[in-house]
């Protein structure tokens, strides 16, 4: 299905989704406002993506034998309402499975006037579940391109190229020759309301909201039982001339690029939890941090527990997320120990 619609129709459909998921989010928290007293020293109320439910109970496991005192109470939710449960009081940590969106950051800091404070606690591998997944670049096993940049994904992709100086529309202009020079580039990706597709259009299109009117832009949102990521696979995988970013597809019509920096970078489990590998996804979890005071005792042994060699260790790949490095467990832990500004500014993007 081609996107070739209206910027008007496009930004409707995101504003859509973001009213359903607010919407939704209300509906969530009115049915949690019985829980326990947030004053209770040894509860700990956690909001998390459904996704985290294996990993999240591990690491709760293994503290409550450190700390028998605690108790934790869980509400596992789809992404669009994890950080809901904080900005409404009714969680005090959020543990997110995709990046966090602005109108989340907006809820945060109309309650709290104040930016959301978050560590990274994972990387997300290019097989973690849902849409919180490291995508990898893939053409047809056919086209003979090796690798490519960050720069040429935002000219194929985009259309007001924000990180490049033109449009690039076939494959010549990729400096393919002979038969290949005059083929269109057939772009594949996700959606406007769909995590990668808010993640791309961040991160490689540098927010840019004009994309190339000649994408197909596929959903989970669409009425399909197969999902995005399989269907731009085999999209790819019919078609010489295509182009998309998702999971890594089984298949041997399909091949992964390496991404240029100009050095060429493959996605493997190394370079993607070394965060080398440009983009490597995270997963975080969010509190409430009162600036220049301590961080609530309860919660501040808990995420550092998270970051510790101990709780990273319980950290399966085979379930699609990767250890911290050690440098970037550290790194996050020095976050923790610097005091919080009265006037945060953006959160800034952990690597």
């Amino acid at each position: 299905m081609s996107s070739s619609r209206s910027c008007n129709s496009r930004v409707r459909g995101v504003v859509g989704a973001l009213l359903f998921a607010v919407s939704a989010t209300a509906c969530v928290c009115g049915q949690q406002q019985t829980t326990a007293s947030p004053t209770d020293a040894h509860l700990i109320r956690i909001w998390g993506y459904s996704g985290l439910s294996g990993q999240l109970l591990r690491w709760e496991s293994v503290y409550r034998k450190i700390h028998p005192e605690i108790r934790f109470e869980n509400q596992l939710h789809s992404p669009a309402t994890v950080m809901a449960g904080l900005y409404n009081g009714v969680a005090d940590i959020a543990l997110m499975g995709r990046e966090i969106w602005p109108v989340e950051t907006m809820a945060y800091h109309w309650v709290y006037q104040q930016q959301p404070f978050g560590v990274v606690v994972t990387t997300a591998g290019t097989n973690a579940p849902g849409q919180s997944f490291t995508p990898v670049i893939v053409v047809n096993a056919k086209n003979p391109i090796a690798s490519i940049s960050l720069s040429q994904l935002d000219a194929i992709y985009g259309s007001e190229h924000r990180a490049a100086p033109a449009n690039i529309r076939t494959w010549g202009e990729l400096g393919l020759t002979g038969e290949w020079a005059a083929q269109p580039i057939n772009v594949y990706g996700f959606g406007p309301e769909d995590a990668l597709g808010v993640f791309f259009r961040h991160d490689v299109l540098r927010s840019d909201f004009k994309p190339n009117p000649s994408s197909h832009l596929l959903s989970d949102h669409d009425d399909s039982k197969t999902s995005a990521a399989r269907r731009i696979g085999s999209a790819v995988a019919a078609d010489p001339f295509a182009i998309g970013y998702t999971s890594p597809p089984h298949d041997p019509s399909v091949k992964v690029l390496a991404l240029s920096l100009p050095d060429e970078i493959q996605p493997t489990d190394a370079t993607i939890a070394n965060h080398q590998y440009p983009l490597t996804r995270s997963v975080s979890l969010y509190f409430h941090r009162i600036p220049d005071k301590p961080i609530e005792p309860k919660l501040d042994g808990f995420i550092r527990f998270v970051l510790s060699p101990e709780a990273q260790s319980l950290i399966y790949p085979s379930e699609g997320f990767l250890p911290l490095t050690p440098a970037l467990s550290e790194k996050q832990i020095r976050k923790l120990n610097k005091p919080m500004p009265k006037d945060s500014g953006s959160e800034e993007k952990d690597q």
